[in-house]
């Protein structure tokens, strides 16, 4: 199932970030290539997504974490949620997926 993707402000000004720097040219085709996934496979063995509960408890919502990098100091990696749906004038229901921050892993 396709879904759609929508960014919060957050993870809006982070993704411009990594467009805008000559040094995170691979990193940028590595989010791209995330974000694909999560728009068209979620079961993507790659992304490793996984509950993060800090997150889930903090916002009171699932949020789930895509892996970016792997075995990789500060790996990135892409914070996410289902939701919120939306309906099309037709009324065919549109799945989306909110991503909430693209970021380097936080550390313990």
């Amino acid at each position: 199932m396709r879904r759609d993707l929508r960014f919060t402000h957050t993870a809006d000004k982070q993704l411009a970030i990594i467009e805008n720097d000559p040094a995170l040219v691979d990193v940028l085709k590595q989010v791209r290539k995330t974000l694909g996934y999560l728009e068209t496979n979620l079961r993507a063995k790659s992304l490793q997504n996984h509950e993060f509960e800090s997150l889930t408890r903090r916002y009171g919502k699932k949020i789930f974490e895509a892996y970016v990098q792997q075995n990789t100091p500060g790996a990135y990696r892409i914070f996410w949620h289902y939701g919120p749906d939306e309906i099309e004038k037709n009324g065919d229901r549109i799945a989306i997926i909110t991503i909430v921050a693209i970021t380097p892993h936080p550390e313990s």
